[in-house]
């Protein structure tokens, strides 16, 4: 099998196999680390040593969490490729993975086992720059000096106590810094009794940190996150260039024909609550912003269609619909919210379309379709 180098990922790329080693892995659950689960978060890397951020939401975390873990070589398709955030990053990559309900992982027969750790270190003397920034974790590595035990911090705007655990380490140049580690990461740190014994340095590498300024003392790096299978997958069957739209609710996204398929369809009735238009950009379909005098796409985002089997039609396709221009169509409106006659006349209608997949069905479990063509109108 043909596995895509990290590198190669760009986003609404669907179609890819990886084949990648969990480097870390923790949780997030609010900065004081006792909320809710919001996301599952891995750092991978592939054979090549090419490095990225994935994601899994909380309402995925049961269904891929057991599966995937620290230092696992797995082989994975059917994920999003999304831009990376523009916080918190935790490696320099501006696209990020994202697995959802379509995700398919197994176990590789042959693993990967460099790089064992990814990392990139920031220098003692340039941490001050990076006081209070939020634009990205920091990696550090030194000599341990010292550990305390754990103990109970109280905060004016916090109501109960946190634990803290405080460890002081120096670099080559004999500069220390104190690391404080809060809430379970505060117990779950140990050293290796055979280490403690020895009389010899310790060298520790910290990830994923957050330069702060405490009550006006030394630096310290607060740590977020806890470093915390096997599955066969089946192959996708070839699909007919025809479907009816039983057949097409049952066909996950990702085995979808990429050059879509055709389909015969009544129109019933236009989906309720959902604005019938708003500008969007011509390259990608989504909504523009104003700018100055006119409008602007800033950026692709998907857009939120839940509707079970829902299609969505766009610029010359929903004019040959309709019958009529947009600008004419918006003169005879209301106002956004009321659907205009000329819209509302399309029910009843019968059409064979070439569809697609509406890129929201790649993340979601109900689907939504993207007319690409009228091939038959029936009157």
């Amino acid at each position: 099998m043909v596995f895509s180098p990290l590198s190669t990922l760009r986003p609404r790329d669907y179609r890819n196999t990886i084949c990648v080693r969990i480097c870390r892995k923790w949780e997030y659950r609010g900065v004081n680390d006792g909320g809710p689960l919001q996301h599952i978060d891995f750092v991978i890397a592939d054979e090549q040593g090419n490095i990225m951020y994935t994601e899994v939401p909380a309402a995925e975390a049961d269904r891929h969490g057991p599966i995937l873990q620290a230092d696992g070589t797995y082989i994975i398709s059917r994920f999003r490729v999304c831009n990376a955030k523009n916080v918190y990053r935790s490696v320099d990559n501006p696209y990020m993975l994202e697995f959802t309900c379509h995700t398919k992982i197994s176990v590789a027969s042959e693993p990967i086992t460099e790089p064992k750790y990814v990392y990139k270190l920031t220098p003692f003397k340039d941490l001050p720059d990076y006081i209070n920034d939020t634009k990205k974790f920091h990696d550090v590595v030194g000599i341990i000096t010292e550990v305390n035990e754990p103990q109970w911090v109280t905060f004016t705007n916090q109501p109960n106590p946190t634990l803290r655990r405080d460890i002081r380490i120096k670099n080559e140049t004999a500069e220390e810094m104190r690391v404080a580690l809060w809430g379970s990461k505060a117990t779950r740190f140990a050293l290796p009794s055979n280490l403690i014994n020895a009389d010899k340095p310790i060298t520790i590498l910290f990830t994923g940190c957050l330069i702060k300024n405490y009550y006006s003392q030394l630096l310290k790096i607060k740590q977020l996150g806890i470093p915390i299978a096997e599955q066969a997958q089946p192959e996708p069957q070839p699909l007919s260039d025809l479907m009816t739209l039983r057949e097409m609710q049952d066909i996950d996204p990702y085995d979808f024909l990429e050059t879509g398929c055709r389909c015969t369809v009544t129109i019933v009735r236009l989906v309720e609550g959902r604005g019938w238009w708003y500008p969007s950009c011509n390259l990608c379909k989504k909504s523009c912003k104003p700018d100055d005098s006119t409008y602007k796409c800033f950026e692709c985002n998907y857009t939120k269609w839940t509707y079970k089997s829902e299609m969505i039609a766009f610029a010359g396709i929903a004019h040959h619909i309709v019958g009529k221009p947009v600008e004419t169509v918006i003169r005879s409106a209301a106002n956004r919210s009321t659907i205009p006659p000329d819209i509302a006349a399309i029910v009843s209608s019968k059409y064979t379309f070439s569809v697609a997949m509406a890129e929201e069905s790649f993340r979601k479990e109900k689907k939504s379709y993207q007319l690409n063509g009228i091939i038959t109108a029936y009157g």
